[in-house]
């Protein structure tokens, strides 16, 4: 059963994310885990008055926080019952990241499923910079499904692309239609050896563990990748990001995926890790 966790902040951006996510794996046996984080608002409170707080005030975020799970738990569980489907609900007064993190380890996820916005938001930033351990899909508002379910992954391919992360998320559609394309960042009378080798190599790979043949296509530079996005939003497009270098490991410069993300804000993006 594929476990799914979608952080939530009851938005209809989030709710958008989730019917989308619920729908793109109708067919399959999944537990769809909700989390939403809460925190005590005290920026203007001092530390004494934080001593002095009483019970209740500790224990408001919490209750409005299970509360508004258990609306949505209500509306996708019963109102939307699917018996593949299996909901689960998380509460926890931690950031983002770290709540993220704890539950990716206790549930075991395979998934983490944002909501997008026009803009890539500072949550997105942090969770794919800092998250290695899943691949994140975002979803923005605007996405609509396909009859048929379209993968895109996008690289120059000047490494050759480890594929745990990909196949993991084809095995869920094994017995959908589905297509999947390589988009070479690049140019294909121009293109170096090794990169013809590593696109090889995954397309082999991919037609092998999927039974289906693998289309590969060429943007001539990578600049143009936002065009071809553009042209095909109905289209999943993967992208992998790179092992972290040492300045991104301090903190002094973020991965080169958030860039990507931008100019691909209207696709559903699926990022995967080196």
């Amino acid at each position: 059963m594929k476990k799914i966790l979608i952080p939530t902040d009851f938005s209809t951006n989030s709710y958008k994310a989730i019917n989308y996510i619920t729908e793109l794996f109708k067919n399959e046996d999944c537990a769809f885990y909700f989390l939403n984080v809460y925190n005590y608002g005290a920026g203007g409170l001092s530390a004494i008055e934080m001593l002095q707080a009483d019970d209740e005030w500790f224990e408001k975020p919490k209750e409005e926080s299970l509360q508004r799970l258990g609306d949505l738990l209500e509306e996708y569980a019963v109102n939307r019952n699917n018996e593949k489907h299996e909901y689960h609900v998380i509460s926890e007064g931690l950031s983002l990241v770290k709540a993220i993190e704890k539950h990716i380890e206790s549930v075991n996820v395979d998934l983490i499923v944002l909501k997008g916005d026009a803009k890539i938001s500072k949550n997105i930033e942090a969770i794919v910079g800092k998250i290695r351990t899943c691949p994140v899909l975002v979803v923005p508002p605007y996405a609509s499904m396909n009859k048929k379910i379209n993968l895109t992954i996008a690289s120059n391919f000047t490494e050759e692309v480890q594929t745990r992360e990909i196949d993991s998320f084809l095995e869920t559609f094994k017995n959908t239609n589905f297509k999947v394309t390589v988009l070479a960042l690049t140019s294909e009378e121009n293109m170096p050896e090794e990169t013809s080798r590593n696109i090889k190599l995954l397309c082999t790979h991919l037609e092998n563990q999927t039974d289906k043949a693998v289309i590969v296509e060429f943007t001539e530079k990578s600049s143009n990748l936002k065009k071809y996005a553009t042209s095909h939003l109905n289209n999943i497009m993967c992208v992998v990001d790179k092992k972290p270098d040492l300045l991104r490991k301090i903190g002094l410069c973020k991965s080169k995926v958030i860039s990507t993300l931008e100019k691909l804000h209207k696709n559903p993006v699926l990022t995967i890790h080196q």
